[in-house]
């Protein structure tokens, strides 16, 4: 029987992959620069009874301490299923950047059309659509316009991604050797923590999704503190899918932002999810000596307890 925490850690996965739409899987001088603290990019907000109240992503900017002040980064952090409100926001906001560098795992400069993605057979959409339905949430790729002159497909295609796993190296077997011992030893780290899972959680079955009223409240707030815990996504996916999933798609991202100031770009933002940030934080500092200097926090997910019956959710799975 699936339990509550079993269905959080597969849905939290999702949010590692991204935006996924196809089938198929600068040379800068690094100045010396001071260790700065690691900027937050998301976060649970809590009452004065310390009970959540919402999950907020991060927009942090990035200015030079040197002399090109007019250059801007901003580092717009994202969960790929929110509030409907939560990416009307974003959608906004994105009218006043020269250029948005996106994420989707496809060939490169593909654009996801108005409206979303169309009908597709791929398992994870499928997923993805029956988690927003429970949750009362909207997919990312659904509500955000990537149609804007502005928007840059800024990531790797699934041919690229292979093409990275082979010059390393690695084949089939030695990937999925180095996987298997990543998660042997995350197993490991796990079991001498002695986390704590609250009575209520860790008892709560699936099904009661469709039996309590708040069910789906509750699973929304345990998904949104796993999401917390795993902003740094290093020790969650072992240093071998780290690699794959942020390293590799981030080093592209940069060789497009070197391009883009080069055209002479000025306001710039990076539109990922907030699990590569971490790092892409570092390569600004060290590529560019880029600092933040502000940071505005949008909420993307109302975690207050609300009732939902079984007639909403069945309409919306219904609804055309």
């Amino acid at each position: 029987m699936w339990s509550f925490p079993k269905v959080a850690c597969f849905l939290t996965g999702l949010e590692f992959v991204g935006p996924v739409l196809a089938d198929e899987l600068t040379g800068v001088k690094k100045p010396t620069v001071r260790k700065m603290p690691a900027s937050k990019f998301l976060r649970i907000t809590q009452d004065a009874k310390h009970k959540p109240l919402a999950l907020e992503t991060a927009v942090v900017r990035y200015q030079s301490t040197a002399a090109n002040k007019e250059l801007t980064v901003d580092l717009v952090s994202v969960v790929h299923f929110g509030e409907r409100s939560y990416y009307d926001k974003l959608n906004k906001q994105f009218e006043d950047y020269d250029a948005v560098l996106y994420e989707l795992v496809a060939p490169r400069g593909t654009r996801i059309p108005k409206a979303g993605r169309k009908a597709t057979d791929n398992p994870l959409l499928l997923v993805q659509k029956i988690a927003t339905l429970v949750l009362d949430l909207e997919l990312q790729t659904d509500r955000i316009d990537y149609t804007p002159k502005n928007f840059i497909h800024a990531d790797l295609s699934p041919n690229d991604i292979a093409e990275s796993i082979r010059k390393r190296g690695d084949d089939n077997l030695t990937l999925f050797l180095k996987i298997a011992a990543d998660l042997i030893s995350q197993q490991n780290r796990e079991a001498t923590k002695a986390a704590k899972q609250r009575a209520e959680e860790a008892n709560i079955d699936i099904l009661s999704l469709f039996t309590e009223p708040t069910g789906a409240s509750k699973l929304k707030r345990l998904l949104a503190e796993q999401l917390a815990a795993l902003e740094s996504p290093e020790g969650a996916l072992g240093g071998t899918m780290n690699t794959i999933l942020i390293r590799d798609r981030n080093k592209a991202v940069m060789e497009v932002l070197h391009k883009e100031l080069n055209a002479g770009k000025k306001k710039i933002a990076i539109f990922y999810g907030a699990g590569h940030m971490s790092d892409f934080e570092r390569r600004l500092g060290a590529d560019y000596s880029l600092r933040p200097v502000s940071t505005q926090w949008l909420t993307a997910w109302d975690l207050r307890l609300r009732e939902r019956s079984l007639e909403d959710i069945l309409w919306r799975l219904l609804a055309p």
